[in-house]
């Protein structure tokens, strides 16, 4: 609902002096007027000089320490402070403060638009109010706040009131001439401050209908997007005053965005103007591209808040509301033919720039669709729903607005995020040829030459480690191998004591000795006995297609098979390509996919057992009824642990041990997939280590290998442990939402993945042995494998195994 306060209550004229300004000047110069302003506010502000801005952790305990020593003898020097901007967050502080000669940092985190906690502390409006609160007692903090160092009053936006200055008071008088000569003047009070309730000078201007005083104060460049005490927009205060003409000024002069939200109530202008029954306004507002269905905290749309307070006039506008042309073309955004995987496969060819999507259909329910969307080079998914809301089929994402088709909600999401961690910018078409959707949003572009590679705005920058540790690193898809590390040992697994089979006329022939040490054993398959099918991946190296390889043993035969191509521009990475053949083809195991060859050419493929049922975490997340914990979860469990002993004796790390790689043959089998980051360890050593930075999986990471990059079978342990979880949650992604250095900063604090709502205690416990922080402590693949075939919980499952090993 709206605001409790009463709207002439809040923003009534009782903070006009005696004299108004007009009065003011004729006995005095509106330079000595701005001159006493300013005076009384900085006094206002003197105990909020706490703020230092973007300044690093080091520097904050240098500046503690100096005031420190600097004031040692006075008394009152306990819980001395400041407050920072935080390397984590743009939109979170750090608190530093001193006490009992320790310096500690805390993160002050905004839990939602101005509204700021520490740890599990209250939830408090305002920074200024926060810092506040713990003046007054430590409330979990090692003291409460006493004294600062000195520094500036925190910005404008994160406050939820300020003083009450000139400028504030004039507006509020609606003296166009004097605003325009306060604007001008070099002592102009800052344009977005907030008065003692929490107003700016453009949310007084518009909620009082002053379009010539908003017109001035947007040109000289009043911030629109900053919230009143009451979480409103200037727009929002304008619908409130039921005031239409400054709705127009504010999106055509300002582009104030109407979808944007009220943190409290997640009401936008709509639902003001519905609710108060200003038809000008919704008529207004419509007009100008507004969505007519966004839906507030409680999923009402304005309809719905204009049906609880009898506005039959809006309603009436409301319900008239017709599809809108569209302004893009189905074909440049929606790929009918993909599942989860292959969307994320060819958003990664493409670059994984920000913005970057595609829709695909939904398997969790027919007529639904999904949205694969790319930011800061990770992806997202997100089930666009649908449903029939008076007398409409409306499209929506969780509580996002009711839009009335697939055109209208990709326009709505490339205007604004609304929620999505960016907004949509450029898509992959049918053709596979990436597009934009141009600022203006008229129409779509090709954009054939983009650089993609040089994203450098979201380039982390964080040692000593690794570099992409800010980032969670998008799920690498099939055929992505990763060179060798320069100055590491990249020597190939030992040799099985039984060779490879002998060629089966002339499918597979061994390739003559070239000197390469790396695919002089390498097994060719001749291109004439390969047939390509469909596409069922990409990779940042090439395709992955379904085809069929003709064999001769005895007799002809076809079998189905799992090509990997690799482009023939991409020639100079041969070598990275075949990596993965070279730790592969050695490789015999009923729980490791096998690799049965590979073809020159051209292009260069890799050709591999094909597994009809994909990846583990595809198949969790689109079948999940089809899956049951006990017999299939333990099965799964048992399977990769029994594959991972076997990697464990041939001295191989695999490094990227998680769901999206475990691939599924049947719910009774499934194998050890994608060796783009495996590397051998060698004779005599238990872990390799590597010193090339590139995009790492941190969620699935040991602290070693994030920390100092070294990779051994106990952090393969480690990752085992992660996708145990996602298995048991059922294809979950771990940590959430956090970012690669909060996950770090989770786990140094000795937090652990809590147990999943579906997983059975003994499952949960196998996990946090997995965890533990001291690799040694870890079990050995060996040590869990005889975890799953000796305890008593899994005795079903094996049997079953037994069975199916027996056929």
């Amino acid at each position: 609902m709206a605001s409790e306060d009463d709207e002439n209550c809040v923003y009534a004229n009782d903070e006009l002096p005696q004299k108004s300004t007009t009065q003011l000047l004729q006995t005095t110069t509106l330079d000595h007027l701005l001159a006493d302003d300013n005076v009384e506010t900085q006094k206002a502000d003197e105990m909020l000089c706490w703020y230092h801005g973007k300044i690093s952790r080091e520097a904050a305990e240098k500046l503690l320490q100096e005031a420190v020593i600097k004031y040692q003898n006075r008394t009152d020097m306990g819980g001395l402070f400041l407050v920072r901007d935080s390397t984590v967050s743009t939109s979170d502080f750090s608190l530093s403060l001193t006490t009992g000669g320790r310096t500690f940092h805390f993160q002050i985190q905004e839990k939602k638009e101005g509204y700021y906690h520490i740890d599990d502390g209250p939830l408090i409006h305002g920074l200024e109010c926060l810092i506040q609160h713990y003046t007054e007692s430590a409330n979990g903090l090692p003291t409460n706040l006493e004294s600062f160092c000195r520094g500036l009053p925190p910005p404008h936006g994160v406050r939820k009131t300020g003083p009450t200055t000139l400028l504030h008071r004039v507006v509020l008088e609606g003296n166009t001439e004097i605003v325009e000569q306060i604007l001008q003047h070099p002592r102009c009070p800052p344009l977005n401050a907030k008065n003692s309730r929490g107003s700016t000078a453009l949310h007084l201007a518009a909620y009082h209908g002053y379009d010539a005083i908003v017109e001035l104060l947007l040109k000289a460049g009043a911030d629109k997007t900053i919230k009143d005490k009451n979480g409103h927009t200037a727009l929002h205060r304008a619908c409130v005053g039921g005031n239409a003409g400054t709705v127009r000024v504010l999106i055509k002069v300002g582009k104030c965005d109407p979808q944007m939200r009220c943190p409290q109530t997640g009401w936008v202008p709509l639902h003001e103007a519905a609710m108060r029954g200003h038809v000008d306004c919704v008529k207004t507002l419509l007009e100008l591209q507004a969505t007519p269905y966004p839906r507030n905290d409680n999923l009402e749309t304005p309809v719905d808040v204009a049906q609880k307070y009898r506005r039959m006039d809006v309603i009436k506008v409301l319900d008239a509301i017709q599809p809108r042309a569209p302004k893009t073309a189905r074909k440049d955004w929606y790929h009918p033919e993909l599942d989860r995987q292959g969307a994320v496969d060819l958003l990664e060819i493409n670059g994984l720039l920000s913005g970057l999507f595609l829709i695909r259909p939904s398997k969790r329910q027919e007529g639904w669709h999904a949205l694969t969307l790319c930011y800061q080079r990770t992806h997202y998914h997100y089930e666009i729903k649908n449903a029939h809301y008076r007398d409409h089929f409306v499209h929506f994402i969780d509580d996002g607005p009711y839009l009335l088709s697939l055109e209208e909600l990709v326009q709505h999401y490339s205007l604004r995020a609304d929620g999505l961690p960016c907004a949509l910018r450029f898509s992959v078409n049918t053709s596979h040829a990436l597009v934009e959707l141009p600022s203006s949003a008229d129409e779509y572009c090709n954009l054939p030459n983009l650089p993609f590679a040089t994203d450098d705005e979201y380039r982390p920058d964080l040692p000593p480690r690794p570099p992409s540790i800010t980032e969670e690193l998008s799920p690498r898809s099939p055929g992505t191998p990763h060179p060798p590390t320069p100055g590491t040992n990249t020597s190939r697994p030992p040799l099985p004591s039984n060779p490879p089979p002998a060629s089966r006329s002339g499918a597979r022939t061994p390739e003559p000795d070239t000197g390469d040490n790396s695919t002089e054993t390498l097994y060719k398959i001749n291109p004439k006995h390969i047939k390509k099918g469909t596409e069922i991946g990409q990779g940042e190296y090439g395709s992955v297609l379904k085809g069929t390889l003709t064999e001769y043993k005895g007799k002809k035969q076809k079998i189905e098979v799992a090509i990997k191509m690799f482009h023939d521009e991409s020639v100079e990475n041969r070598a990275n390509f075949l990596s993965e053949a070279v730790v592969m083809q050695y490789l015999d195991h009923e729980c490791i996919v096998k690799l049965l060859g590979v073809c020159e050419g051209p292009p260069l493929m890799l050709v591999e057992e094909y597994l009809p049922k994909g990846s583990m975490l595809d198949f969790l997340l689109d079948y999940p009824d089809q899956v049951q914990v006990k017999p299939d979860l333990y099965l799964w469990a048992a399977q990769i642990a029994y594959g991972m002993v076997y990697l464990e004796k041939k001295q191989l790390v695999h490094r990227d041990l998680a769901a999206r790689n475990i691939l599924i043959k049947d719910k009774k089998q499934v194998k050890i997939s994608d060796f783009g980051l495996s590397r051998a360890t060698g004779a005599g050593s238990d872990y390799y280590k590597a010193s090339h930075g590139g995009r790492w999986p941190i969620k699935w990471y040991a602290p070693e290998s994030v920390n100092y990059g070294h990779f051994s079978h106990a952090s393969d342990v480690w990752s085992f442990g992660i996708t145990l979880w996602e298995m048991f949650s059922f294809g979950q992604s771990p940590y959430g939402e956090k970012k690669g250095i909060e996950v770090v900063q989770f786990i140094e604090k000795g937090k652990r993945l809590s147990k999943p709502e579906k997983c059975p205690e003994i499952v949960y416990q196998t996990m946090l042995s997995c965890w533990k922080v001291e690799p040694e402590k870890r079990p050995t693949f060996r040590e869990l494998n005889k975890h799953f075939q000796e305890e008593e919980t899994y005795a079903d499952v094996r049997e079953l195994w037994q069975r199916r090993r027996e056929h």
